[in-house]
């Protein structure tokens, strides 16, 4: 029987605060909570909307697993609320069950912003991109010079790659690849504007970072792991990943200048990433 099914039933739960916390992040919420001691598994529940004294069920389980942090994801563009439990059944026998914890997934900026600059189209898919989806093969030999796309002359599904490979790819050359996306600003934008990358996979361990500038000046570097507690030995290909992400940062209007801009997105660290879309929107 599974630890959820006798959640349902008359086994006594004993109610644990393990320090249960929420991340919102756009799309996802992101879990993490103390050890409960020696336990073989955890499981996740959740249930949308903010919910009081649910009890954990077969419905409501999102995963199970061995460590203390799980993501959530696949939750859309738009803020959605949910309720958290995680239950556990220790080494001794004690059923263990967290206090319910509620939080609320960010809105994405392609949702609340006005596009400046757009590559593909944020609907989860990526086949509008370049190599799309086993064209990755074909990387070194279609973009032997890496990615340079000027918006609003240059067709995405020709010069914007659906993956960007990393220097853990030797399938790539093992090196370092940049992609860059030129843009045109007619006046300087009184707030910051935002950058959004989506991504509909990226390998499972090794995903790594990526350094962003624009116009040479440094932003917070991207970071793409995932902690999924499985060790890949054999090669890992766009398709087969980890799956779905969204990342969003503000890029600062001090960093922006008339006329032409450079967004530099650099795979410096560890291995392929593979996009939905890339763009810049104003607030």
């Amino acid at each position: 029987m599974a630890m959820s099914d006798t959640a349902e039933v008359s086994v006594p739960w004993h109610v644990a605060d393990r320090g249960f916390v929420l991340v919102p992040e756009v799309g996802a919420i992101r879990l993490s909570w103390k050890p409960f001691g020696p336990v073989s598994a955890y499981e996740v529940h959740g249930v949308q909307g903010r919910r009081e004294n649910w009890r954990p069920n077969s419905a409501t389980l999102l995963s199970v697993t061995t460590g203390t942090r799980f993501v959530h994801r696949g939750l859309g563009p738009r803020s959605g609320t949910w309720s958290y439990r995680i239950i556990a059944v220790t080494s001794h026998g004690e059923h263990l069950m967290t206090t319910i914890a509620v939080a609320s997934s960010r809105t994405s900026v392609t949702v609340t912003g006005r596009p400046v600059a757009v590559v593909g189209a944020f609907d989860g898919n990526g086949l509008d991109l370049a190599i799309s989806t086993w064209g990755f093969v074909h990387y070194r030999t279609t973009f032997p010079a890496d990615v340079d796309f000027r918006y609003g002359f240059d067709r995405p599904d020709r010069r914007w790659s659906y993956v960007q490979p990393g220097p853990e790819d030797a399938w790539a050359g093992r090196r370092s690849h940049r992609f860059r996306l030129r843009f045109d600003l007619d006046q300087i934008p009184t707030d910051d504007l935002d950058l959004a990358l989506w991504l509909v996979d990226r390998h499972p361990t090794r995903a790594g970072s990526a350094s962003i500038e624009v116009n040479g000046q440094a932003l917070e570097s991207l970071l793409f792991d995932e902690t999924i507690g499985e060790v890949y030995a054999s090669l890992v290909v766009p398709g087969s990943g980890a799956g779905p992400a969204h990342f969003e940062a503000a890029v600062p209007r001090e960093a922006l200048r008339l006329g032409e801009n450079v967004l530099d997105i650099a795979k410096d660290h560890g291995s392929w990433i593979a996009y939905d879309a890339v763009g810049i929107f104003a607030r």
